[in-house]
């Protein structure tokens, strides 16, 4: 089977300082060009992705990013992007029609507790950033992580979103990284805060996936259920194939305009192939990043909840947007 998605990160700068990431800390390196971009796009095509996440740190940090958007729609992939919105007010003409899925990151339903988590004043500019989209034809959704610290807060949030005429997507937090979670993997009131505010609110969206694979305790070694060098390609903004996925990287291979034999015949490649989800740092892994295009592939239980959630969720944005 093709993979399904890649995880392309254009750069690891970021405009935000956010409590539960790091990435804005790593050292940026030299990021590699547009050409550079443009013949991987073209090599992914040729392995069979269908879906390219344009992540980060902060896209639109990118001076060509309508440039790298374009000739993605061009090459016929379907396209996301999560933002944090500084810049999406002077770049959103600029892309539009060009994001398939557009994300705006929220971590509060007030200036107040938004501000202090993203470590700068940006929610009025989400705000902003909501009316300009929808002004421009385009379909944001709100992207809240929850946490052990705001899961009773996510009603507020919901309430915004519905203001607002958007749909919030509720991500419970993953466990790659004490930075991300504190070190504490999503507790059962965490779990039961998610569907219940998805009950009352239908503007709200969660992966029921998810929520089954946090109470069965992440990913186990033993028998692993992650597949993130099968379902996933993740290249970092320095043009490196990581593996097995980009937060616990082992290696990064560098590309250098070979990335379909790279992933088709390289025998480290195939390595990592054979011992995704095995290894010691995936035990308990809940990244889902890579775990929700692993429920793709091979049926089970979660299988079955990742396709309700997408087909359920199409009709509900279906709706909104009928309504909106």
């Amino acid at each position: 089977m093709a993979p399904l998605v890649a995880n392309y990160y254009l750069t690891y700068r970021c405009n935000a300082r956010c409590h539960f990431c790091n990435i804005w800390a790593l050292e940026p390196g030299k990021e590699a060009n547009f050409e550079t971009i443009k013949h991987n796009l073209q090599d992914l095509r040729r392995l069979g992705v269908k879906y390219v996440d344009f992540t980060g740190g902060e896209p639109l940090l990118r001076h060509d990013v309508g440039q790298i958007y374009t000739e993605a729609k061009q090459q016929g992939f379907y396209t996301s992007m999560t933002t944090n919105t500084i810049l999406y007010p002077e770049k959103a003409k600029e892309i539009q029609g060009l994001v398939d899925f557009l994300n705006f990151s929220l971590d509060g339903a007030d200036a107040d507790t938004h501000d202090r988590s993203r470590g700068v004043k940006i929610f009025d500019t989400l705000v902003e950033s909501v009316k300009i989209a929808k002004s421009l034809g385009e379909y944001p959704v709100l992207n809240h992580t929850v946490t052990a610290q705001n899961y009773d807060r996510i009603e507020e949030v919901a309430e915004l979103g519905k203001n607002l005429g958007v749909r919030v997507w509720l991500n419970p937090a993953f466990t790659a990284h004490e930075n991300y979670n504190s070190g504490k993997n999503p507790t059962p009131e965490m779990v039961a805060a998610i569907e219940d505010t998805a009950k009352k609110y239908k503007n709200v969206g969660y992966n029921r996936a998810a929520l089954a694979f946090i109470e069965a305790g992440g990913n186990d070694t033993k028998n692993p259920r992650c597949k993130a060098v099968d379902a996933v390609i993740a290249i970092s903004p320095n043009d490196e194939l990581l593996l097995p996925c980009y937060h616990f990287a082992q290696t990064g291979i560098p590309i250098q305009g070979r990335l379909y034999e790279l992933y088709r015949e390289s025998e480290e490649v195939e390595n990592y192939r054979r011992s995704q989800g095995k290894l010691k740092v995936c035990e308990g892994c809940t990244v889902w990043c890579y775990l929700i295009p692993s429920f793709f592939m091979g049926v089970d239980k979660y299988w079955w909840l990742n396709q309700v959630t997408y087909a359920s969720e199409f009709l509900a944005r279906k709706r909104f947007l009928q309504r909106a």
